[in-house]
């Protein structure tokens, strides 16, 4: 199914929104854009979920999936440690932050390694689906190795017959990917559109 999205309306945003969220719980995935580029969003705890996304993208096992969240409170599930103060300024925002991985979760969260990447989007449309959703996994939404697919049309086409659903928001301008920070290492890994003051 594909369903397309405009931004400008709230009523559009809504219907994409609750669409997309009935698909994610019901273990399903979902091609979409997220707060910054397109990606795939699948329930963070779902594993058969997970595992088609890895199947899909054809990504090698060994490379994590980021989880978006619905605020900086949920990030106490998933890690002990205490956001640091530069990357609280900047969420929710474009800001991906990774933490150290609770040892009780490493069982359920396999791809997770013994860290996890979080971010909290500030985005309306995302928000909608996190506060009826678990955690998500959102890699971008192109084959592994290639680049950023920025064209809903061109997703549409790619992912039809894989994903078990598209929102197709046209294409994206001017977007890229988030900043990516270690708060273990306190270093910026990835620059993207928030520039922090270290």
């Amino acid at each position: 199914m594909i369903i397309n999205l405009d931004r400008n309306s709230e009523e559009s945003t809504k219907y994409a929104a609750y669409e997309a969220s009935k698909i994610i719980n019901n273990g399903g995935i979902v091609v979409s854009p997220t707060d910054t580029v397109y990606g795939m969003l699948a329930d963070a705890s779902n594993k058969e979920a997970v595992e088609r996304i890895y199947q899909i993208k054809e990504r090698e096992k060994n490379k994590p999936f980021l989880i978006l969240i619905k605020n900086a409170e949920s990030s106490k599930y998933f890690s002990q440690m205490e956001i640091p103060d530069i990357v609280k300024k900047n969420i929710p925002g474009e800001l991906t932050f990774i933490m150290s991985l609770s040892d009780s979760l490493k069982e359920n969260f396999l791809y997770l390694k013994n860290t996890v990447a979080l971010r909290v989007p500030k985005d309306r449309y995302m928000q909608l689906i996190l506060n009826n959703t678990k955690p998500l996994v959102a890699p971008s939404a192109n084959p592994s190795g290639a680049g950023e697919i920025l064209d809903g049309n061109k997703l549409a086409e790619l992912y039809k017959d894989k994903a078990n659903l598209i929102i197709n928001a046209g294409i994206l301008e001017n977007k890229m990917p988030s900043t990516l920070y270690d708060c273990l290492e306190n270093k910026i890994l990835r620059q993207g559109s928030v520039i922090l003051n270290i």
